[in-house]
């Protein structure tokens, strides 16, 4: 443990190092979603997941072949359960595209092509160095003490789901009996 400092110092030439050899390519690699790990434990909070989901892509006009080619994860087997996550991806990868300088393979004017971004604007271009290329906007999960009010204290949950509960039950009975009605009327 007495090379601590040295590994340190090897990390961080070799974060360098990695960092020169991608240039100007953001030094994190690929950018991915965000979501939410699994199990009722860790639901509540946020990371990043292994790609973008193909329905994302398609509603941030991307094709999904073309999105691993400008530095986007892909992971087909993934599926969007909610439109609010669906949405926040969706804003991430329209901000990466925002965002996002593609130079020209080859160079002269028959290499440019249609996508590609102006000559004028890929001089001296600075190379994104963070952990995460868009990082991570976690919620703030605490929340201000405050009196309760008046309308919070005579509210009560309980009556709220037991009201629930019987509407579900008779839900069926109910519109039966409306059907009926009609038919008679």
């Amino acid at each position: 443990w007495f090379d601590q400092a040295a590994r340190k110092k090897r990390r961080s030439q070799n974060r360098k190092a990695k960092a020169a050899r991608l240039a100007p390519r953001p030094a994190a690699g690929l950018l991915r979603p965000v979501v939410h790990p699994p199990t009722q434990r860790y639901n509540m909070k946020l990371r990043l997941g292994k790609g973008f989901t193909l329905e994302e892509l398609k509603e941030a006009k991307i094709p999904a072949k073309l999105a691993p080619t400008i530095g986007i994860a892909v992971d087909h087997r993934r599926r969007n359960r909610c439109t609010e996550s669906l949405q926040a991806n969706v804003n991430r990868l329209k901000l990466y595209k925002s965002k996002l300088l593609i130079f020209p393979k080859k160079s002269g004017k028959k290499g440019v092509k249609k996508g590609d971004t102006p000559k004028s604007e890929l001089q001296n271009v600075a190379q994104n160095t963070l952990k995460e290329i868009i990082p991570v906007e976690r919620p703030a999960l605490r929340i201000k003490a405050r009196s309760i009010t008046a309308e919070e204290r005579d509210a009560s949950a309980y009556k709220k789901m037991k009201k629930a509960r019987t509407d579900k039950k008779y839900e069926g009975a109910r519109r039966k009996k409306a059907e009926d009605g009609k038919k008679e009327g």
